[in-house]
C-alpha cells in the first residue's frame, strides 16, 4: 500500500492539475475572448466614428464646392446681364439719336413745305401783278397811240 500511496497522490494531484488546468485555462480563454470582443468593438467604433469624420468632410466639401460653383455662376450672370445692360444702354441712345434725326427731318420737311406754299403765294401774287402791269401797260400804249393820233 505503501506504493500505491504515492501513485493515488500522483493520480490525484494530476486529475487535480487538469482541473485546475482546464478551469484556469477557461477563465484565460474566456478573457482572451472578453478582450478581443472589446478590441473589436473598438475597432468596429473606431471605424464608425472614422466614417462619421469622413462622411462630414465630404458633405463639407460638397457644400464649399456648391458655394464655389454658384459664386461663379452668379459672377457670370451679373457680367452677363451688366453686358447686356450696357447693349441695351447703347440701343437706347441710338434709338433717341433716331427720333432726334427724324424729328429733325420731319420739322425741316415742314419748314421746306410751308417755305414752298409761300413761295408758291408770291409767284402767284407776282404773276397777277405782271398780268395787272402787262394790261396797265397796254392801256398805257393805247393811250399813248391814242394820243398820238390824235
Amino acid at each position: 500500500m505503501e506504493q500505491l500511496l504515492p501513485i493515488l497522490i500522483g493520480a490525484v494531484a494530476l486529475i487535480a492539475g487538469i482541473i485546475l488546468g482546464k478551469i484556469l485555462f477557461a477563465k484565460n480563454t474566456k478573457q482572451l475572448i472578453e478582450t478581443a470582443e472589446q478590441q473589436a468593438q473598438k475597432i468596429i467604433s473606431d471605424a464608425q466614428l472614422q466614417g462619421e469624420t469622413l462622411k462630414k468632410e465630404k458633405q463639407l466639401e460638397a457644400k464649399e464646392r456648391f458655394v464655389q460653383l454658384k459664386s461663379e455662376h452668379d459672377k457670370e450672370v451679373f457680367q452677363r446681364n451688366q453686358k447686356l445692360s450696357e447693349t441695351e444702354n447703347r440701343i437706347k441712345q441710338k434709338e433717341q439719336s433716331i427720333n432726334q434725326k427724324d424729328q429733325n427731318v420731319e420739322r425741316s420737311l415742314k419748314e421746306n413745305e410751308a417755305i414752298k406754299q409761300n413761295l408758291n403765294r408770291q409767284i402767284e401774287v407776282i404773276n397777277i401783278k405782271r398780268a395787272e402791269l402787262e394790261k396797265h401797260q397796254e392801256e398805257h400804249i393805247k393811250r399813248l397811240k391814242k394820243f398820238r393820233l390824235s
